[in-house]
């Protein structure tokens, strides 16, 4: 449960004002058990008295990156398909996980989980069972029995540019390629339980955006992987030998 510290609250009232679920009481610096865990009493406290779930956090200060940086740096950040044969040290990834307790939530209730990668063996692994999945899919779709079919049934399937992907990358695979995961040194999967009304989703690519625009500040590349994403959601054999719960999608 968030807390507050009375000691340096100013009794400014924002965080009473912006709590959505009227749990704060400010005189008492008690938030009761109504706390959806939305976050928004910590983001609106200009004195950071108030610490989330997740422990402390920094002192609000005004932003120092002028537009034109911004524009710069998000203007040089690249699609990451060739890393380095060089391990991604343990103190770098806990400040991408830690910091992600800063990043906004779609549904306040900040469901995701994290599971990183780092062995290569494992990596290998996760490339190889993508990698089958994927050739399996288009060699069935560019079959000659379903190829007919899907013209007909899916006129705008780029079926030309299949047929070449097919021809030039997955006729070419040979053992130990790294076809998916170009031999990145370390793999993050966000992961949240389904529900029916959930946002997991939205979290993720939120939060997977910043850590890739956070990743490039610390020197590293990154790179988005739907391969990875839909193989997960289509082999419930795949998601458990990578420890992702049964209930869990992968985004």
């Amino acid at each position: 449960m968030p807390r507050i510290e009375l000691e340096n609250c100013i009794k400014c009232m924002k965080c009473v004002k912006d709590c959505p679920s009227n749990a704060i009481d400010i005189e008492q610096g008690t938030i009761n058990d109504s706390c959806i865990h939305c976050g928004h009493c910590v983001a609106i406290c200009p004195e950071s008295t108030v610490y989330p779930d997740a422990g402390p956090i920094r002192k609000l200060h005004p932003t120092r990156i002028s537009p034109a940086d911004f524009q710069h740096l998000s203007a040089n950040i690249r699609t990451c398909r060739s890393y380095l044969k060089k391990e991604v040290d343990d103190m770098t990834l806990n400040s991408l996980i830690e910091n992600m307790k800063h990043y906004p939530s779609a549904s306040n209730a900040r469901p995701l989980e994290i599971t990183v990668i780092k062995n290569p063996e494992f990596i290998q692994k996760l490339n190889d069972r993508t990698a089958e999945i994927l050739i399996s899919r288009i060699k069935l779709i560019t079959s000659p029995i379903l190829m007919p079919i899907l013209k007909f049934a899916a006129p705008k399937m780029n079926v030309t540019r299949l047929n070449n992907y097919k021809k030039r990358v997955v006729e070419k695979q040979i053992p130990g390629s790294s076809l998916v995961c170009h031999h990145a040194p370390t793999v993050m999967l966000f992961h949240a339980q389904v529900t029916k009304y959930g946002m997991a989703a939205a979290d993720a690519y939120i939060w997977s955006t910043y850590t890739s625009i956070f990743a490039n500040t610390l020197g590293l590349g990154s790179c988005f992987n739907g391969f990875i994403t839909n193989a997960m959601d289509r082999s419930k054999a795949m998601r458990k030998e990578f420890g992702i719960p049964e209930s869990h999608q992968v985004y």
